[in-house]
């Protein structure tokens, strides 16, 4: 069923992805069953027919085709502006899309501080909110080529951006902000790499505390996932790890998705505004809805106990959701809690045993649940060894990595390989295995403007012999085909490397054409005075004479030699 509440946009459509995917999807199955719920914003539909399954879920969206949607799945549906959202209230309130897609044009346009107030005043006493914030300092940010203030789509009426004052920049605001409406502060995580399709999720104690080289590189291959073969000012990878090994994770990741929990004690019911009691008017609720007065007291709702949030929620390439967690040891293990439908129906975190995790993105059999879960990987990732080796000009070093990655992991990425003393594990076992992971590398070196012992050397065939040889493989190997080189982030400033690359190439070759065109030039005014001389003698009663006292001279000689025999 639609209720149109006011403000709905009869002929418009989201432009841009819902929130969604594996990760969002395990976060929301955590919620406890049979309470209501009400999903704020654009969702992605598998998302909302997860939860659905389990709970009593109305959503709240402004574009009424996508009401129609939602409708024809049996999903009750309020279609209308965020302010007009007044009387109602729930036991959860999802907002993993954030609060920047729930007003339209047709009311007024309510900033991130207003929305939460909004979104607060929809919880029962006790009632919890999961909600999703963009860091606007995030590193998908600062890589981004485009501005956020612009308008990049229809949809973008209101870019505020950064210059929306209410909005928190860290995750310490976020939680004071949170407090400041009277929502305790549950679980906060920071996440990558977007807001709208995470695919890691973790607390900022994890990213202090826990296993940071780890951590780094999953979040590292989550922003390389999601800008391959996209422009970029720099390569997000090495910011992203960077950043999260100084101890910045949080503050510099792609946003942050809280839980918070209102208090228990019920409040006043708020006065609607004069423009929403006139709304209200023209639109009035049915005589079986409560009011907010009538709703049960705490005691008598559902108990709102969620299981509880790991330090940390990962999805691998194949759409398997991981948590990671320490084991009574203190060492770090991951477990499946979840993973792609198989036959028709989503998994559910505990009762995960299928041994069938397969997907189309796996290059090769089905992969064994149990080859995910496990101690997680203590160590350096490969790449980040390789290129300091190759930096420092470390040649046994590099011999020696090269050697150890060939021989243990020849079909790893060196981004998905972490040292552990002489050890080489795979950092995701659900990763695909890559054509040539050598020739990869050539390529980071050469696109990346990474210094190396070979600088002579340019060309992404001829390093990569090198890098075989290196390791102690054979010369002849099979070439890469056109397409089969992995999707990188498109870097502008590997760009400027390349130019200054380029640059001093050029500069070289200038010299060495301006050398020879010199040498060029002396060798043929040295040879024009050789035919002038030629010429000259050649002309010469002299020269003639002598020229046949020559040839007088040789006969007697060669008469001289015949008859000495």
């Amino acid at each position: 069923m639609i209720r149109l509440i006011g403000g709905e946009m009869p002929t418009w459509t989201e432009d841009q992805p819902a929130a969604g995917g594996a990760l969002l999807r395990s976060v929301v199955e955590r919620l406890p069953p049979d309470v209501e719920v009400l999903i704020a914003g654009p969702h992605d539909e598998a998302l909302i027919e997860a939860l659905a399954g389990r709970a009593s879920v109305t959503c709240l969206v402004r574009s009424q085709p996508d009401a129609g949607v939602l409708d024809a799945k049996g999903i009750e549906v309020l279609c209308g502006s965020l302010p007009k959202l007044d009387r109602e209230r729930w036991d959860v309130v999802v907002a993993l899309d954030g609060v920047g897609r729930l007003c339209s044009v047709e009311g007024p346009q309510l900033g991130w501080a207003e929305s939460l107030a909004v979104l607060k005043r929809a919880l029962r006493p006790g009632g919890m909110l999961l909600l999703t914030v963009e860091n606007e300092l995030g590193v998908h940010r600062l890589v981004d080529p485009l501005t956020d203030t612009a308008p990049q789509g229809d949809g973008g009426w209101q870019p505020t951006g950064e210059f929306d004052p209410s909005r928190p920049g860290t995750p310490t605001r976020l939680t004071a902000r949170l407090a400041a409406e009277g929502l305790t502060t549950d679980w906060l995580g920071a996440l990558w790499p977007t807001p709208a399709a995470p695919t890691l999720l973790t607390t900022p104690a994890a990213l202090t505390d826990g296993p940071v080289d780890a951590l780094a590189a999953f979040a590292a291959a989550a922003l390389g996932a999601a800008y391959a073969r996209k422009s970029a000012l720099s390569d997000p990878r090495r910011l992203t790890a960077t950043a999260v090994r100084a101890g910045l994770g949080s503050e510099l990741a792609a946003g942050w998705l809280i839980t918070a929990r209102l208090s228990a004690q019920p409040s006043p019911s708020p006065q609607p505004s004069p423009s929403t009691q006139s709304s209200l008017s023209t639109q009035p609720l049915p005589s079986t809805q409560p009011l907010p007065s009538e709703q049960p007291l705490p005691s008598e709702q559902p108990s709102l106990s969620p299981r509880p949030m790991p330090p940390a929620l990962l999805s691998t390439a194949t759409g398997v959701v991981l948590e990671v967690a320490p084991d009574p040891d203190g060492a770090w293990v991951r477990r499946v809690v979840g993973g792609p439908p198989l036959g028709g129906s989503a998994l559910d975190g505990p009762e995960l045993d299928s041994p069938e995790l397969d997907s189309p993105a796996l290059a090769g059999p089905a992969l064994d649940s149990s080859a995910l879960e496990g101690p997680l990987p203590v160590g350096r990732l490969l790449e980040e060894l390789l290129l300091g080796a190759s930096l420092r000009g470390d040649l046994p070093e590099l011999r020696r990595l090269l050697a150890g990655w060939m021989a243990a992991l020849p079909g790893a990425g060196a981004d998905n390989v972490v040292v552990e003393h002489d050890a080489f594990v795979l950092l995701d076992p659900a990763a695909p295995e890559v054509a040539d992971p050598l020739r990869r590398f050539a390529d980071t070196l050469l696109t990346g403007g990474y210094a190396n012992p070979w600088p002579a050397y340019t060309d992404p065939a001829t390093l990569t012999a090198i890098l075989r040889g290196a390791a102690g493989l054979p010369g002849d190997y099979p070439a890469v085909m056109d397409g089969e080189d992995p999707p990188v982030p498109d870097s502008r400033r590997e760009h400027e490397e390349q130019l200054r690359a380029l640059r001093r190439e050029l500069e070289t070759a200038v010299s060495r054409a301006d050398f020879y065109e010199k040498l060029l030039t002396k060798r043929e005014k040295e040879l024009q005075k050789a035919r002038r001389q030629i010429a000259t003698f050649g002309d010469k009663v002299g020269y003639r004479v002598v020229k046949l006292g020559y040839g007088v001279a040789r006969k007697a000689r060669n008469s001289l030699r015949k008859g000495n025999k």
